[in-house]
């Protein structure tokens, strides 16, 4: 029996406890699940292998060519193999390896046979060291570092668009979550009116039987209630896009849209947005903000590509001066070889026509001045949003305020017609226009709730910093 009883304890305590439909869950699964949120990771995940591969440039290499002499008096065969490992310096390169050289004729060049010129066979083996490197076009960058350069840039993009989304999905998630709200309220609103307009009519029915109104009152009303039932159809079409909208950040542990049930409980709006108000940063420094945002950061970071470019253009137009220099040391050769030697090799390239060097340079600056010009105007896009926002908070607020006095003052008139018409002392006309004007108010307080929470979430956002 005790063992039962463990056994159930432990059952409800493994069992999630039943919770409504909230903004927050909307937007914590929305952030988990949602396929633009995933396809941004997986681009995030796609630059960081971009920065390996552009890396991958300065990988080591194993090498290798042979070479034949098949006619001439200096008749001869040459191996080389080498590992090549380029270096992120001066465009330069290091290698070692080994060459070999041979011919069965017996008659080699001088540069490998200085004291036998009549040996025959394998004149021998050479370990060799090479150094490679620019001297002044590609010295201070070179393609392959360029790469890798607007490579981490990109990276670093990508991650930062990847918290943009993930505030943009968390904010429409939330948003979709208090349309729903305000649209499930709206339809309320407008079943509640056409159940009084029913009721009314089934009420008018009666009396225009006994005799005591005439026909033309129900006629009125039943006017009254067509109009009640094609807003109440309107209202309904909304709440159902509302439901499908939500599904698109609502989803199940397999990434598939959830409809929330006709009864699902939920999370209504806050009884007091004063204070849900107070408690938002309204004071921070804007420039501040400005440094830590991802957007803005993205700009900068465009403008840094756009020097790298530029820099990498300029090299069009140096003189390309490479310096190339081995070291030979014999490992097995004939004693009459030399036993070491150095060779070095200069190649030098002057551009004689500058229109690759100009053209590449002046489109590389047209870039960079394309992103200065965005990135001060998307600062200074962002500062006046950020202080307008700020702003229509509290205008909003005031706003809410007033709707809800003007929703109290209706269900007031409501009320007192009502009871006149009940009593014999008011009329149909206005008992219908009272109502309507009610239901007309209801509504205007739910929306003004929403546009309040759309500004606030949209606040909430721009103002969201990466560090």
């Amino acid at each position: 029996m005790k063992n039962q009883m463990k056994h159930a304890v432990l059952f409800l305590l493994a069992t999630p406890a039943f919770a409504n439909l909230s903004p927050i869950a909307v937007k914590e699964s929305a952030l988990k699940y949602h396929p633009t949120v995933l396809a941004a990771i997986e681009r995030m995940h796609a630059g960081e292998e971009a920065v390996i591969g552009a890396g991958g440039a300065f990988d080591a290499k194993a090498v290798s060519d042979f070479r034949r002499q098949t006619k001439g008096d200096y008749s001869s065969t040459v191996h080389r193999s080498f590992v090549v490992k380029p270096l992120r310096v001066a465009n330069s390169k290091i290698y070692a390896g080994a060459e070999q050289v041979s011919n069965s004729l017996g008659k080699f060049s001088p540069v490998y046979n200085t004291g036998n010129p009549v040996s025959t066979g394998q004149v021998g083996n050479y370990s060799v060291l090479g150094l490679s490197l620019s001297l002044w076009k590609n010295l201070t960058l070179d393609p392959s570092r360029a790469a890798y350069k607007n490579a981490k840039y990109d990276a670093k993009i990508v991650s930062s668009e990847k918290s943009l989304t993930e505030l943009d999905i968390a904010r429409f998630g939330q948003l979709a979550y208090w349309e729903w709200v305000t649209a499930k309220k709206v339809m309320n609103a407008y079943e509640e009116l056409l159940k009084n307009g029913e009721s009314r009519n089934e009420f008018l029915e009666a009396r225009n039987k006994k005799g005591d109104i005439s026909q033309i009152l129900v006629t009125e009303n039943e006017q009254y209630v067509a109009s009640r039932k094609g807003a109440l159809q309107g209202a309904k079409e909304r709440f159902l896009r509302a439901e499908y909208a939500l599904s698109m950040f609502y989803r199940d542990d397999k990434g598939e849209p959830v409809i929330p049930a006709s009864t699902e409980s939920y999370e209504d709006y806050p009884s007091s947005l004063e204070e849900l108000l107070s408690k938002i940063d309204l004071n921070s420094d804007i420039d501040e903000l400005i440094k830590r945002r991802p957007d803005m950061k993205n700009l900068a970071l465009t403008l840094d590509k756009s020097e790298v470019d530029l820099e990498l253009a300029k090299q069009d137009l140096r003189p390309q001066v490479d310096v190339t220099t081995e070291y030979y040391q014999r490992t097995q050769a004939n004693p009459t070889m030399p036993r070491d030697y150095l060779m070095v090799l200069a190649q030098v390239s002057v551009p004689l026509e500058r229109n690759l060097g100009n053209g590449n340079i002046g489109a590389a600056r047209a870039r960079r001045m394309v992103a200065e010009k965005q990135m001060s105007y998307g600062r200074q896009a962002y500062k006046y949003q950020v202080m307008a926002l700020r702003k229509a908070l509290f205008l909003q607020l005031e706003q809410v305020k007033q709707s809800e006095i003007e929703f109290t003052k209706s269900k007031e008139l409501v009320t007192a017609e009502t009871y006149k018409f009940k009593t014999g002392g008011g009329n149909l006309f206005l008992v219908n226009l009272r109502e309507q004007a009610q239901t007309s108010a209801e509504v205007s307080f739910n929306e003004s709730r929403l546009s309040f929470m759309n500004t606030l979430l949209s606040y909430q956002a721009l103002v969201s910093t990466v560090e």
